[in-house]
């Protein structure tokens, strides 16, 4: 960083713009995303953002320890070692990507792969250990986010409610729904000085997986098989009966919970046609939702989609319906790229680290108090 020749009341006053970068990978663990973030005070925005895809086989691996998470040392020390050498990776081609150097970013946030989530222990595993990213790119890495709340007595998670009201600096009380493999939603009332949220419950993944084992394909584009299938009524209001809908918030959830090994239970003496499956679980999802927004006492207002779930148009077509007091719509109308909201968050979560801001959580974790969130890992 070169030092700024200006005087300390105009830094004070125009603060000086950082970049960052951002990396994410979700539940689904379908690939990275990268983020290119520039901070000036409280302006963020996205200088470039892209998607590397993970390896076959780690991402095989990965996505069996969502059924059975028991691991050898052996194992969890190469896994720890292959997603970090996978986000150094996307790291370096997403500065190569934008001619920009090393030297000119201030710090990598990286979430890691969470692998275990169990705030009843309390508990949350992420690895890609930051060290190597640290090491291999030369940069300055933040991670460990959700520890930090835990050690607090929050559940560890979502921790995008807090970054969603930076994010989207609403004039109007709103939601941000954001779905992934899990969905998770955030309450915005600026009038009420109020930022609420948690984990809804199953998003994408369980779709995702369905579509792996019927139709051949990664995932349901535009939920066109699913606009095709017919809701099977007593599947969905058994899937309905799952625990953690009614239970209260603050709460959060994983894929340990919401996998196709539950699915599987759930349908046993069950016959269903694959894409009426597909729609079942897509309205699963968007009664889940429903529920949440009941339980935060939402009655108006706009709902914007983030994540993968946002290109879903029959999801969101579910959602409206279930929905109708609300104006459902991708975060695109407001011109912030879906699919770049949770790795800007980790950009914006290593800046607040970087200056040892704490993240307001209280409120939406049940942390104990507001604290300063990730450990600093130097790239030197």
């Amino acid at each position: 960083m070169k030092t700024s020749t200006r005087s300390t009341a105009e830094s004070q006053t125009e603060p000086q713009p950082e970049l960052y970068i951002g990396l994410m990978s979700g539940t689904s663990a379908d690939g990275i995303d990268a983020a290119l973030v520039r901070i000036q005070g409280e302006q963020i925005s996205l200088q470039s953002y892209r998607e590397y895809p993970l390896d076959p086989t780690l991402r095989k691996a990965l996505l069996e320890l969502n059924t059975t998470p028991q691991i050898s040392l052996q194992k969890l020390c190469e896994l720890e070692f292959a997603v970090a050498s996978a986000f150094s990776q996307a790291s370096r081609a997403l500065l190569q990507e934008n001619a920009v150097s090393a030297e000119q970013i201030r710090a990598i946030g990286s979430h890691g792969q969470t692998i275990y989530h169990a705030p009843q222990v309390p508990m949350s595993l992420q690895i890609g250990h930051p060290a190597f990213i640290a090491k291999q790119t030369c940069i300055d890495t933040v991670a460990d986010f959700r520890i930090d709340d835990l050690a607090v007595g929050g559940q560890g998670a979502p921790l995008a409610p807090a970054f969603h009201q930076a994010l989207f600096k609403p004039q109007r009380a709103c939601c941000v729904l954001n779905i992934g493999g899990i969905a998770n939603i955030s309450y915005l009332d600026p009038a009420a000085g109020r930022v609420a949220g948690f984990d809804t419950g199953a998003g994408n993944g369980l779709m995702d997986e369905i579509c792996q084992r019927h139709f051949n394909r990664e995932y349901d584009r535009n939920g066109e098989i699913a606009a095709t299938g017919r809701v099977n009524q007593a599947l969905l209001q058994t899937l309905l009966t799952h625990p953690y809908l009614q239970a209260p918030y603050p709460k959060s959830t994983g894929r340990d919970t919401f996998n196709i090994a539950w699915l599987d239970a759930q349908l046993q003496n069950t016959a269903i046609a694959p894409q009426d499956l597909l729609a079942t679980l897509s309205e699963f999802t968007a009664a889940s939702v429903a529920v949440a927004v009941n339980q935060l006492g939402v009655s108006q207002g706009d709902l914007w989609v983030v994540g993968g779930g946002a290109y879903n148009s029959d999801l969101l077509a579910r959602l409206q319906k279930r929905l109708p007091a609300l104006e459902v719509a991708s975060s695109l109308s407001v011109n912030i790229h879906p699919n770049a909201v949770e790795a800007m968050m980790c950009a914006w979560l290593a800046r607040q680290r970087i200056h040892n801001r704490t993240i307001a959580l209280t409120d939406i974790t049940g942390a104990r108090r507001n604290v300063v969130l990730g450990g600093l890992w130097s790239g030197i």
